[in-house]
């Protein structure tokens, strides 16, 4: 009785898009910029560019838990590595790394929203030939691909710690996992997932709340007994 309701017709095409209207380029980094294909470039900005339309999916550019991702990428991506992006939302994730010199990306998300703004966002960023983009589970997709050097999974908690084992599975010796999409005080949680799992922590970054932290596989040392390297 205190909280009077009352139902109202709402246009949720209308309401769903209304944030393009205000959409900008996101600088991240000292590398990346990202931008929708409406919104021009800002001049002189010589950096590598990721032209993203989301559609329905996650993953503009302008989100922290995306920029905390960007951001590590940008950090990491040296040339060539083979990128995991678990939960691929627009893409923008795969195609940065790309953008930034990977050899080769696999996205994974169930979200048929997802995988088609992905594909799209493909052609105009000229990585149609290096970026793979599929529904299969994840545990599938780590059985049927090559380890990857560098994995990032920008999700909410529970999935991040469901899908743990599947990411650090995903992982080449010696490769660096990323995750984000968590808040400051879910730290912890995190960083236990990732003792579990002989993780080491490599460095963590924090944007308005919201936490990345980067993981590494040690390289394994043990050598059959007589080998050297």
């Amino acid at each position: 009785p205190r909280w009077p309701a009352e139902m109202q017709a709402v246009d949720l095409d209308g309401a769903l898009d209304a944030w393009r209207a205000h959409a900008r380029a996101v600088t991240v980094g000292e590398r990346l910029l990202v931008r929708p294909p409406w919104v021009p470039a800002p001049p002189g900005a010589g950096r590598a560019e990721v032209v993203v339309d989301p559609g329905r999916a996650f993953g503009s550019g302008t989100h922290a838990s995306t920029r905390l991702a960007l951001a590590a990428l940008d950090r990491l991506v040296r040339g060539g590595e083979r990128v995991l992006d678990a939960g691929c939302g627009s893409g923008v994730l795969g195609i940065a790394a790309l953008a930034l010199g990977a050899g080769h990306a696999v996205g994974v998300d169930r979200d048929p929203a997802a995988l088609e703004a992905s594909r799209a966002n493909a052609a105009p960023n000229a990585v149609e030939d290096r970026l793979v983009v599929t529904p299969a589970p994840l545990d599938d997709v780590v059985a049927s691909e090559e380890p990857f050097d560098l994995v990032v999974a920008n999700l909410l908690l529970p999935d991040l710690v469901e899908m743990a084992p599947a990411l650090r599975a995903a992982l080449a010796d010696g490769g660096t996992l990323v995750v984000s999409g968590v808040l400051v005080g879910q730290r912890g949680p995190v960083n236990d997932a990732a003792a579990a799992l002989g993780l080491v922590p490599a460095g963590e970054d924090t944007d308005d709340g919201w936490l990345a932290v980067t993981l590494t596989c040690l390289p394994n040392r043990t050598q059959p007994a007589g080998s050297s390297r």
